[in-house]
């Protein structure tokens, strides 16, 4: 049975070091985080863009076409969706801070010192588990535990995370972010901004706004707030929901590993 346990250890050591050596997991990880960092950022910035346009529509006294009672101004109608983007916008920061954090832990990860300590690591496990009978044995196998685990927590987390994201969120991601953009250009009237001059596009998007009734508006605006709630869950699932779940899992199995006993006297 030692043996068996042995062997199987001596197999995962055998990959994980081969694994860190080749380097394909850091590409594999680099690009798509690089990927998610570009994706996220613009998001970010159509999001900022609606902002912009929201500010200057509520900068002005433009009235709705359908006054429910006195005056109601397109600035008191836009308040929700200038508040859900001002929030969006909180979140996306914390996203793109989240990406970059996990940018910079996977270049520390894939330093050069990581490797060859895994590699020394590694090599003295097996002679020690095969071919020793030194007591070191199992402080020996856990500093190797903790530097594979430094080494590929956090990348195999982000494997993880793209292998969900391919399956149930990327189509999703891409489907809100095309509906933001759509929303951004039907703020400046669909084709009315196109062909306007510079200086009188923000008069056009005014005028487009204006011949709208207060229904149109309200549909408009519950779309776009919609739209910003959905993207909101799937970035917040994406970088940090997922990531901690599948860190927790990697967690949950190293300390399982940590409880093996590799010495002689522990044979049963």
């Amino acid at each position: 049975m030692r043996f068996d346990v042995n062997a199987l250890i001596a197999v995962l050591i055998v990959v994980l070091v081969t694994l860190s050596s080749t380097r394909v997991l850091d590409d594999y990880v680099d690009d798509y985080t690089d990927e998610s960092i570009r994706n996220a950022a613009l998001t970010y910035a159509t999001a900022r863009g609606i902002n912009g346009l929201v500010s200057v529509l509520q900068s002005t006294e433009v009235e709705a076409g359908v006054i429910v009672s006195g005056s109601m101004t397109i600035g008191e109608v836009l308040d929700p969706l200038n508040d859900m983007i001002e929030r969006f916008s909180s979140v996306m920061a914390w996203v793109l801070a989240s990406l970059a954090a996990q940018k910079l832990l996977l270049l520390l990860a894939s330093h050069q010192l990581f490797l060859y300590l895994l590699a020394v690591l590694g090599i003295t496990s097996l002679l020690l588990i095969f071919y020793g009978r030194s007591p070191a044995q199992n402080l020996v196998f856990r500093c190797f535990l903790v530097t594979a685990f430094l080494r590929f927590a956090l990348g195999l987390v982000v494997v993880l995370n793209s292998g969900v994201d391919t399956l149930f969120l990327d189509q999703q991601l891409r489907d809100n972010d095309r509906e933001m953009e759509q929303f951004q250009s039907s703020m400046l009237g669909r084709d009315m901004a196109a062909d306007a001059d510079s200086d009188a596009i923000e008069d056009t998007v005014i005028a487009f706004w204006r011949s709208l009734s207060l229904d149109e508006l309200n549909r408009k605006i519950s779309a776009g707030i919609e739209n910003l709630i959905n993207l909101v869950a799937i970035y917040l699932l994406k970088t940090i929901g997922f990531p901690l779940g599948f860190f927790y899992v990697a967690l949950f199995f190293i300390r399982r590993l940590w409880q093996v006993d590799l010495r002689p006297s522990a044979v049963q």
